[in-house]
């Protein structure tokens, strides 16, 4: 019975029809970014367009999306889901008598008020344990179902080529890999040696500013690079009520929601 009346609720309440016929996936209500724990200190913040219509217009991307560089943790988020909790935590104490809290404050990107698994999970790369683990913040009405999911650190098997080209300012070196069914292309700069990057990427010799996949589905790009004399903290919620699962078992619940209840062809970052 619990499980009709979650399936009613998501078919009712998941959102109005788009003019293409894809349902809006409802976004999950803040968490106060007051609840968050220091885990390590960054030096180094990196800043990425996600699948942007237009790099110079954040109202065109589908998220902004933050790399931030520690000692043994590396963290990657969504930007604007973060500024969104911060200022909906600041709403909050300023209206604390208020019955109801705004679900969602500040710039949103092109799609703001839908779910997507990339702008509701974060990825925690864990070198003390060799271990990265993402944690996905499921739809509103599916919210009792978060989960964690770990996996040891994936490391690409690039080829390097020998084109170049200028992005954010840094000369950048081609690499080319195919990583869990899709082919890539990526651009590093060695005049920062720091072998990471967007998403799950890592393991050239200098960090990475750009990737897109040959089907020009998804693409990450270096907007601005923070280096910090004072390091700034890498902050974490307490995700222990996040349910386990394995790395299989969380990409196909995250392709039922998308294709049970918004309604697409649903088509992964992780085709295997």
């Amino acid at each position: 019975m619990r499980n009709i009346i979650l399936c009613l609720s998501l078919f009712v309440f998941t959102g109005l029809f788009s003019q293409n016929r894809e349902w809006i996936l409802i976004i999950p209500s803040y968490r106060s970014v007051e609840e968050m724990s220091t885990v390590d200190s960054c030096y180094i913040r990196v800043w990425y367009a996600f699948n942007a219509d237009n790099i110079d217009n954040q109202n065109t991307y589908v998220d902004l999306q933050r790399l931030e560089i520690g000692k043994s943790i590396i963290k990657y988020y969504s930007y604007f889901t973060f500024n969104s909790d911060s200022l909906c935590t600041i709403w909050r104490k300023k209206n604390q008598f208020a019955q109801s809290a705004p679900r969602r404050l500040g710039p949103g990107g092109k799609r703001p008020d839908h779910w997507s698994e990339y702008k509701y999970s974060e990825y925690f790369t864990d070198f003390t344990k060799n271990k990265l683990t993402e944690y996905s913040r499921m739809p509103f009405y599916m919210r009792t179902s978060n989960k964690q999911s770990s996996e040891s650190i994936p490391i690409q098997k690039w080829e390097i080529c020998t084109d170049t080209v200028s992005l954010a300012g840094y000369v950048c070196q081609k690499a080319i890999c195919t990583f869990r069914g899709r082919k890539y292309e990526a651009w590093f700069t060695m005049d920062i040696p720091i072998n990471s990057g967007p998403w799950k990427f890592r393991g050239l010799p200098g960090l990475i500013l750009k990737v897109t996949d040959s089907k020009k589905e998804y693409s990450f790009e270096c907007i601005k690079i923070e280096a910090f004399k004072n390091k700034k903290p890498i902050k974490m919620y307490d995700y222990k009520s996040y349910r386990k699962t394995e790395r299989s078992e969380l990409l196909k619940y995250q392709k039922m929601i998308h294709e049970r209840y918004g309604k697409i062809i649903y088509k992964p970052l992780e085709l295997e």
